[in-house]
């Protein structure tokens, strides 16, 4: 899917990437060589925008909102974190 969405562009007027807590995944035959984080760093090693890997949303037990379409403010550093919505 993150092939597909860089291919057709979807990358190239963002800010940054939140991608969220993954379960269940059939990491055991991994078909591209690589797991989910691996090919998404891939995917994003070209950018130069922040990216924040396991955020406590998505598929998870501890599933929190992200409110879509408002102002984020986001900082990734060597340390952690911080998402701000405004």
């Amino acid at each position: 899917m993150l092939f597909n969405l860089k291919r057709n562009g979807y990358f190239d007027n963002i800010k940054g990437v939140i991608i969220g807590g993954m379960t269940e995944m059939n990491d055991n035959d991994i078909p591209w060589g690589k797991n989910a984080l691996e090919i998404a760093r891939e995917i994003f090693k070209d950018y130069n925008f922040p990216v924040v890997y396991n955020f406590p949303a998505g598929h998870i037990r501890d599933n929190r909102a992200l409110i879509m379409g408002g102002t984020v403010t986001l900082e990734v550093t060597g340390s952690g974190s911080k998402i701000r919505f405004e």
